[in-house]
């Protein structure tokens, strides 16, 4: 309601774990705030990778594309998911690579943006990726090799 503002558009990921509680929100960010696509960024789908990522498990991310996709039905502009995903991350292996892809195909859901895990200073992810220990100093595997890391990536876009 601001002088001169017509329309505010949502361009960057919004918290979905949060909006399963506020089903009217999302409808309304779907109707008025979202363009073409609305971002996401769930990183993974394999709960041991998630719970090291800090992040909320898969079945938030489920619970949130059946209540996207039961709101997109009813609009006449309908919007696409865009999840931001991550490879690579320590703890991943590669057959958490295989079934992030086979999760996401079986949820509707297109892979067409995925990062490679990429050490920052200060970071929880970046102290197991050195140390190549979880907070509870498990093993956790790490890849450091860059093909490897581009072969899942590709694995996941494509």
């Amino acid at each position: 309601k601001m002088k001169g503002v017509k329309k505010i558009l949502i361009g960057s990921g919004i918290r979905y774990d949060l909006l399963l509680n506020f089903p009217e929100l999302l409808e309304e960010i779907m109707l008025y705030h979202a363009g073409r696509y609305l971002r996401i960024a769930p990183e993974h789908t394999e709960d041991s990778v998630l719970k090291l990522m800090g992040k909320p498990g898969f079945e938030t991310f489920v619970s949130f594309v059946r209540l996207f996709n039961s709101i997109n039905v009813k609009l006449k502009r309908k919007v696409e998911l865009s999840p931001y995903l991550m490879t690579g991350h320590p703890g991943e292996t590669w057959d958490d690579v295989v079934s992030m892809k086979a999760k996401l195909k079986h949820l509707g859901v297109k892979t067409t943006d995925a990062q490679v895990f990429t050490p920052s200073p200060g970071t929880l992810s970046t102290a197991m990726y050195y140390a190549e220990r979880s907070c509870d100093y498990d093993h956790v595997p790490v890849v450091k090799d860059l093909k490897e890391l581009m072969k899942r990536k590709e694995y996941i876009v494509n």
